[in-house]
């Protein structure tokens, strides 16, 4: 029941934070949710590089942590608990690269196969 609600809580954050930052933008104006662009704000993530771009890259950890969460409750993904943000971030990207062809898709897709693959839950 508390995880439900840690990740009620974050969905809000996130649909707060997405206001605020596209208020001046008219409200039919979306993130670019490509593999391309939050793949790069997550790899400028982890070398450091925030500022500007900060938006992009909650959003790219927001989604990481989301697509882990949902597909936990379903067991296929089990990361272990010692496991931090940076080595979410490290095993996607190292997946992505493999992955060329698929730029232009949805990034959730590919974090949940890369997760998927780096992490699967064991059968019971």
């Amino acid at each position: 029941m508390k995880k439900n609600m840690d990740l009620n809580l974050l969905f809000v954050i996130l649909a707060a934070f997405f206001m605020n930052s596209f208020a001046g933008s008219g409200p039919n104006i979306m993130p670019d949710l490509t593999t391309a662009k939050l793949n790069l704000e997550c790899n400028r993530l982890l070398v450091g590089k925030t500022g500007e771009a900060s938006f992009n890259q909650g959003l790219c950890v927001g989604i990481i942590l989301g697509v882990e969460d949902n597909a936990h409750y379903d067991k296929k993904i089990c990361v272990p608990n010692n496991m931090n943000i940076r080595d979410r971030l490290i095993a996607v990207k190292n997946y992505v690269e493999t992955q060329p062809k698929r730029m232009k898709e949805v990034y959730a897709s590919l974090v949940f196969d890369a997760l998927a693959q780096k992490w699967p839950c064991s059968p019971n």
